[in-house]
């Protein structure tokens, strides 16, 4: 059976790489909570559920709305139903004799872990968020089959909105057009809320659409991604309107050869905090460094945003099979914006793109018209 979470798993060997951290930690058991995670780790596409991941066995548990569900798509986990752990989950919990329970403090707040009933009084609990997502940075070759479907897809439905973008016409007219022809390709929804900024708005990184039409000469920024069969894709283009002003042809091209710079440097072994310097130091020598105030990247996977990060405070280095977006920006305020936006996969000999949109200046409208 393929795990619904993105990838053949029929060795479970996601689950195996889960109990590695047992030993590691010195724990005897895993409850994870965050939904993400319980989807890579075994197959669970609902809204509801608690993953227990001991040494020799790994228990699901959910409520009655999800239990048919998870007994069609749960892999290497017995399926309890069982909301909240009570009461049957919970005496499954209780008698593991669990002293060090590994826990996901983002997506167990204290209100629920009250909730489950002091199930483990007297267990000392250790957070291991981190470690667990860590398990999803390197993504395999189903995973990535599906993150560059996700990506072929929300470019179609750029294609088709693109001619859209003329003089007269709202950003929210064409954020709207984009979410209806990404829906009608089959995309499971966006990955998230479309950004559509031209002329002065473009100034504002993540801008909302809103009723401003294009005039000639804006620079049009669209920030967009689609969600696919649980993967997301996210890429950026700026597109001029018409002939555009002197300085904005000169910043694009700043952006573009920052974008340029960054995805050059990477490699296995690079740390992602030099891949965010050489996207600046571009910029800087332009002398807009002032200008460029968010990080270079992110994780893009089952969550538009995840880890790891490309920034100026990112302790993270680049390794084989991540997939993570290069994404440089300058904003003049009152004026205009440009952000060019790739995302690439890690290989042995560097980057591959995972986006497919040309980025040097008015390419992307010559992309278009090939169709």
């Amino acid at each position: 059976m393929t795990n619904p979470g993105g990838a053949d798993d029929r060795g479970g060997a996601r689950l195996a790489r889960a109990r590695d951290l047992l030993s590691l930690r010195g724990l005897g058991a895993l409850l994870i909570s965050d939904l993400l995670n319980i989807r890579y780790l075994c197959g669970f596409t609902g809204s509801n559920g608690l993953l227990l991941v001991l040494p020799g066995r790994a228990v699901f548990f959910t409520d009655s709305r999800y239990t048919l569900q998870a007994r069609e798509e749960v892999q290497g986990a017995e399926v309890v139903e069982a909301p909240e752990l009570d009461p049957a989950g919970g005496e499954a919990v209780r008698t593991a004799s669990i002293t060090r329970l590994g826990v996901e403090e983002k997506s167990l707040p204290v209100a629920r872990w009250r909730k489950l009933g002091g199930l483990l009084p007297d267990a000392e609990l250790e957070d291991v968020s981190e470690s667990l997502d860590a398990l999803r940075w390197s993504k395999d070759a189903g995973e990535l089959q599906r993150l560059r479907d996700a990506a072929q897809l929300a470019e179609g439905a750029l294609r088709a909105v693109l001619p859209k973008l003329r003089p007269g016409v709202s950003e929210a007219e064409v954020a709207l057009a984009y979410q209806v022809e990404a829906l009608r390709l089959g995309a499971d929804a966006l990955s998230f809320d479309t950004i559509v900024a031209g002329g002065p708005r473009a100034a504002l990184p993540h801008a909302h659409p809103g009723g401003r039409r294009f005039e000639r000469g804006d620079l049009v920024i669209v920030d967009f991604g689609v969600r696919l069969a649980g993967y997301c894709s996210d890429e950026t283009v700026t597109v001029p309107v018409g002939r555009v002003e002197e300085e904005a042809r000169r910043v694009y091209d700043t952006v573009c050869r920052a974008q340029q710079a960054a995805l050059a440097l990477v490699g296995p072994g690079v740390r992602l905090v030099e891949v965010d310097r050489a996207a600046r130091q571009v910029i800087a020598e332009a002398g807009y460094a002032e200008r460029f105030g968010h990080g270079t990247g992110h994780g893009v996977g089952l969550a538009v945003h995840e880890a790891p990060t490309v920034s100026t405070r990112s302790n993270d280095s680049a390794e084989a099979g991540m997939v993570f977006t290069v994404e440089p920006g300058i904003y003049l305020p009152e004026r205009f914006g440009v952000r060019l936006e790739d995302t690439i996969y890690v290989t042995s000999g560097g980057p591959e793109r995972v986006t497919a949109v040309p980025k040097e200046f008015g390419a992307v409208w010559d992309w278009a018209a090939r169709g």
